[in-house]
């Protein structure tokens, strides 16, 4: 996690965490993958599954980039589903989708492969990358 002004590092918690804590695009980036790391660390713990959900419920602010505040929204599925949790509610609200798809990989090339390897919960999105876009987990 990128250190906020007053604020000493710690690694994200929430998603919530992650974009609160964040000053640009590219500190997202960083406490999404700190952020994954915590949820690795949480899922070897037992009777830890109240603590995974509690770090998916709250719903991050808005980034001001619609691909951005989609991919989280697909990162908080994903992890529910995986942790066989209830996705938050906020990770299906029809604005935190993308109107028209979005491909990790901009080379025509390319877009066969992510169609078939986007991870489900990116797909409903509308966001098309490689089936290890949350390699962390």
């Amino acid at each position: 996690m990128v250190k906020s002004a007053g604020r000493p590092w710690r690694r994200p918690r929430s998603l919530f965490e992650v974009v609160r804590d964040a000053e640009t695009t590219e500190d997202i980036g960083c406490n999404l993958a700190d952020f994954l790391d915590h949820m690795n660390l949480l899922a070897k713990q037992p009777g830890a599954a109240v603590r995974m959900a509690a770090s998916l419920r709250t719903e991050p602010p808005r980034t001001g980039d619609a691909v951005q505040d989609a991919y989280l929204a697909a990162v908080a599925a994903h992890l529910a589903h995986r942790l066989r949790l209830r996705v938050p509610a906020w990770a299906d609200k029809k604005s935190r989708r993308l109107e028209h798809p979005w491909f990790a990989l901009p080379d025509a090339w390319a877009r066969a492969t992510l169609l078939r390897d986007s991870p489900a919960a990116f797909r409903e999105r509308n966001l098309f990358t490689t089936e290890d876009a949350l390699h962390r987990c």
